[in-house]
């Protein structure tokens, strides 16, 4: 069992017994996460910032890292709809997300 929390603009914790997308994990705990493009990294609109815990998650894919690169995205930050959590983590939830179909 592992522990997910969310800090920063939407707040909550939760309790896990596998792993999930941090999105996921978020719908779950009623985390306000803001995305758009439904959990498909094409929007970038999902991204957090990981505070503690970052070994504790996925490896990002091609498509994750093409869209953090167009962001210009810290080695901390990720895309929640990407980012599989599977330990103890804790993100920072924003609004620094940009909707890359729509240029805002």
């Amino acid at each position: 069992m592992f522990t997910v929390s969310f800090k920063g603009k939407s707040k909550g914790e939760v309790q896990l017994e596998r792993e999930l997308s941090l999105l996921a994990i978020a719908t779950k705990g009623e985390v306000d996460l803001h995305h758009r493009c439904g959990g498909h990294a094409r929007c970038g609109t999902c991204i957090v910032t990981i505070e503690s815990g970052i070994e504790n998650l996925s490896e990002p894919l091609s498509a994750e890292k093409r869209i953090l690169a167009i962001l210009k995205a810290q080695p901390n930050q990720r895309l929640a709809c990407q980012a599989w959590a599977q330990g103890d983590l804790s993100c920072l939830v924003g609004d620094e997300g940009k909707d890359l179909r729509n240029g805002k």
